[in-house]
């Protein structure tokens, strides 16, 4: 969980021209992959147990949103951080 959280952290605080590049790696493939194990961690974890963590994550979070926009044509059942791009 540990090196999930610090990869997420690392991708998310990149400079936002090594996310918008075109077809990169980390919104396509490592960010939601990162991401979706630190979520299947907040989902195991007890409530108060996963709150330090879930505050960390969403300190991220909000900061790869910020630097990438939604896919509308990215398949709405996915999670939002699986339908980021570069755009």
């Amino acid at each position: 969980m540990k090196r999930a959280l610090e990869a997420w952290q690392r991708i998310a605080f990149l400079p936002r021209a090594a996310l918008s590049t075109s077809h990169n790696d980390w919104t396509e493939f490592i960010g939601p992959m990162v991401r979706g194990e630190l979520e299947r961690a907040l989902l195991a974890l007890p409530r108060r147990q996963a709150v330090p963590l879930r505050v960390a994550v969403e300190r991220a979070d909000d900061e790869f949103r910020s630097k990438t926009l939604n896919n509308p044509r990215a398949d709405p059942s996915r999670p939002w951080w699986a339908r980021r791009w570069w755009h």
